[in-house]
This record gives structure tokens, sequence and C-alpha cells, in this order.
């Protein structure tokens, strides 16, 4: 009792090391150019997910400067097609269209209040929401509805229908870069294998470290320009291809100087038999198309997905319809831009895996059980307003937010979790054997519906659904990282997909 007692009031200092540091180093591209910058990083402690990649979004166009902003809804995430990490010759893990993947699995896994609020000071996005208290000036306004707050975003979208007073309330780009400015994004939001531990750098010294970004060239897909208020001749309010560029490029990297007890036990495992062990889950990119559908007739399409003798965690699918140049319906996407999920109707999914269905009572037709797959592969609820991912018959008729407010099913990906409970990524997922897996998704599309509840002010309440498609899986598969230590003292490194 005596001796707990010491040891609970013993207050002295004991030489046993004990400090973490962090050093930040202000990184600029080795390689560069209009939308490809690659960084060489200092193979030395660990590499935290904290670091950020900085940059400046400037608008390229003459005579109006002040008319482009980032989206709303994942500001300069938007702005990142693609990301690679480098050891070596070795490539250890690339994410394409990696906006789409960090935007589900990053920024909408979080609480709204972080979405906005924290990351809005770093990503620029600063998109909020309110339910309409009384009758608007846009033939589809009514009261009760779901709809953008035009007030507090960061952007003013005008009258629902013909954009009237559409402005920019905050972040408007420039074409002089020194007025505009910078964007912060994680590299923990960017890299799926930091977001999950630590990358020890120090391992790799005898290899060059890059981490390369390229950007989107298309800005359309990710910046809004408050002129575009065309609506009847396909404009919605979006930039065009080229209006924007980038500069100020820069990489603000933290380097986690951890005790060297630490270090050097992780050194220890690399002499190992086995060699040290880094698995994280990698999100494989596969492009398909679901062609155009005749409307009311049930269109079934059937997508393969080829990862044999991979373990495989999760399958994601996010659709864009494919709109005319000069289609009407385009202002319905004026919020998200080309940073959507559509959503159909009527549509249901049944994965087929290592030859047996998924769904044994079969398909999923429910929109909210589509929903609850996003939560079991997310850990968490799906953190966006309901019209964004309901868009089903009985929420379209309801007008709860009507298409020409630029939310309904903007946001609805389909998913399957393939993981088994176990919290390892290495015999966490589902292994695939000789036969790929196959996504047999079929619809139901309708024709636009147009209200006839209100004689002097009718208007859609429901978008057309029957175009194509351009879909896009990710497909989270586990990948190693296996670092050993040769007799020579040199480190050793062999990348494998299981």
């Amino acid at each position: 009792m005596n001796r707990s007692m010491e040891r609970l009031t013993d207050y002295s200092i004991s030489d046993e090391e004990s400090i973490m540091d962090i050093r930040s180093e202000l990184l600029d591209p080795i390689v560069s150019s209009s939308y490809r910058y690659t960084f060489r990083l200092d193979a030395s402690s660990f590499l935290d997910k904290n670091s950020m990649l900085l940059f400046k979004a400037n608008s390229s166009t003459s005579g109006n400067s002040d008319d482009l902003r980032l989206n709303c809804w994942n500001g300069g995430l938007g702005c990142i097609r693609a990301i690679e990490f480098q050891v070596g010759d070795m490539q250890v893990q690339r994410v394409e269209d990696v906006n789409l993947w960090a935007s589900t699995n990053m920024l909408y896994n979080l609480p709204p209040s972080v979405q906005t609020k924290k990351l809005g000071h770093y990503l620029q996005n600063q998109l909020q929401y309110d339910v309409s208290e009384a009758i608007g000036a846009g033939t589809s306004d009514l009261t009760g509805q779901v709809q953008v707050d035009n007030t507090n975003s960061g952007m003013n979208y005008g009258q629902s229908d013909d954009a009237t007073g559409a402005d920019i309330n905050s972040f408007a780009m420039n074409s002089i870069a020194a007025s505009n400015e910078k964007i912060g994004i994680p590299l923990g939001m960017l890299l799926p294998m930091l977001t999950e531990k630590q990358i020890p750098l120090f391992l790799f010294t005898n290899y060059k470290i890059h981490i390369t970004i390229e950007f989107e060239s298309d800005a359309s897909k990710f910046a809004n320009n408050k002129t575009k208020t065309n609506f009847a001749g396909g404009e919605f309010l979006a930039a065009a291809d080229g209006d924007v560029s980038f500069s100020d490029v820069q990489m603000l990297v933290d380097y986690l100087i951890l005790p060297s007890r630490v270090q050097n036990a992780t050194l220890m495992e690399t002499q190992k038999e086995g060699g040290f062990m880094i698995d994280f889950v990698n999100p494989l990119n596969v492009k398909k198309r679901i062609e155009t559908a005749t409307a009311n007739t049930e269109q079934t399409t059937e997508h393969r997905l080829n990862v044999v003798n991979q373990e495989v965690h999760y399958v994601q699918q996010i659709k864009q319809k494919i709109q005319g140049a000069g289609s009407t319906e385009n202002l319905y996407k004026k919020v998200l831009l080309g940073q959507r999920s559509d959503g159909v109707s009527i549509e249901e999914v049944q994965f087929n895996v290592n030859g047996v269905d998924v769904y044994t009572a079969g398909p999923v037709k429910n929109p909210v059980e589509h929903y609850n797959n996003c939560s079991y592969v997310l850990g968490r609820d799906l953190q966006v307003v309901k019209p964004l991912y309901m868009c089903d018959p009985a929420t379209e008729a309801s007008m709860l937010s009507p298409p020409d407010h630029g939310l309904l099913g903007l946001y609805k990906p389909l998913m399957l979790d393939l993981s088994n409970g176990e919290p390892t990524v290495r015999g966490g997922g589902r292994v695939i054997g000789e036969y790929p897996i196959r996504v047999i998704y079929k619809r139901k599309g309708h024709a636009a519906v147009t209200s006839t509840w209100f004689a002097a002010n009718n208007f859609i309440i429901a978008p057309s659904d029957t175009q194509a498609c351009d879909t896009t899986y990710f497909v989270g598969v586990s990948r190693v990282m296996n670092i050993k230590t040769q007799p020579n003292g040199s480190q050793n490194v062999v990348m494998s997909d299981f």
C-alpha cells in the first residue's frame, strides 16, 4: 500500500524520452505544369495526415474577374482530379477522381457543422440550407421547401427558375492571384492510406518519395459563374473550360518526430523475417456507362468489376446523367455541378459476389435501404439533407425540394459493404475468387413531370431520368507495402494487392 502511494506521489522527472515534436516544412513543387505538380518529401520521421496541399484558384476570364467562385458543395476539393504517392519507381497509391471519392468518404462523412464552419475556412465550400417560410418569387417556390440559403451560403443562386439576383457572397475569384485566399486541403482527405495511419518515411532512405497532384482542367465541373443565367439556353451558373487557373501551389508538410525508441522499434520490425507491413484500403476507379432508357420502361444494365483474386472492402457507385449542352434541365445541377452523384426515382440494385447474390431477399429497391447501405460502408450516416439523397416518387410528389432549387436527387451514391467486421485491413474484407463482381442495376425512368396542382404556376416537380449515365465505381481493395532491411543495411520495398 505504501509503495502504491509512493508511485502515485512520485513527481520526479523521468529520463526516459517521451517528447513528440512536429517539424513543418513548406515545399515547392520540383516539377510543375498548368495542372500537374510533383513534390518531393524528406525521408525522415512520420508523415502526418494534417499536412496540407495549398493553392490558389484564379479567374482567367477577362473583364469579369469577380464573377467566378468555387462551388459551395465541396469547394477547392472539386479542383483535385487525382493524387499519387510514389516511393522510388513504385506507385504506392493513386486515386483517380479523388474529388468525388473524398467528398463522399471524407467531407460528407463529417458532421454538418464541421463541413462548413470548420472546413469552410480551408475548402471555401460554405453551403447552407433553410426551410422556406413563405411563397417565393420563383414559379416553384412554395412554403416548407428545403432550399439553399442564399443569404448565408457562399453563393446566392438567385431566383430558382431564372437566377434573378444571382451573386457571390464570399471568396469571389479575382484574376490577380494576390487578391485571392489560399485553399488548404489536408492530405488525409486525399490519400486514403494516410487517413488510416501515419507513414514512416524514414524507412525509405534509399528511395525518392514523391506526391503528385493533378488538377481538374474543366472549370465547369467545380466553379460557378454568376453571369451564366440563360437557363433556357442550357447555361447553369457554371464556369467554362479554361476559366480557372491555379497558382501558388505548395505543400505544407508536417513531419512527426517521435521518440527515438519508437522509430527504432519500427526499424527493428523491418529486420524480422516477414519485414514491416503497411496495409491500407486502396480505392480502385472503374468507369462504366448506363445507356439511355425509354420512359416508363424497365431497363437492366449489368456491370462487371474485374477485381479477381483481391480482397474487397466496399463498392461505391456514382452516376452522372449526360445532359445535352443546350438542355434546359442543366439548371438542376447549378449547385453541385460536376461533383454530383445523380439518383433515379425508381431504381434497384443487386450485387453478385463469387457467384452468389448478396441480397438473398432480392434486389434492394427502397431508397431508405440504399441510404442505410451507405452507412454500413462509411461507418456513419451520409451527412446530407434529405432531398439530396431521396428522389423517389413520394419525395418528388411532395415538392419537398423541386429540381429548380438544385438539390433533388443530386447526391445519391449506391454502396455495398463487404467487410466482415474484423478491425483490420488484411483479413477484414471479402476475397474475390475467379468471378468478377457483378452489379445488376435496374431503373424505370420517367420523363419530366409537370405540376398541375397550381393552374397559374405549372412547374417541373420531377426531372426526366432516362438519360445515359457516366458511371464511376470506387472499389476498395486491400493493398500491402512490405519493407525489409537487407544484410547490407539497405531497405527493400515491395508492393502487393493482397
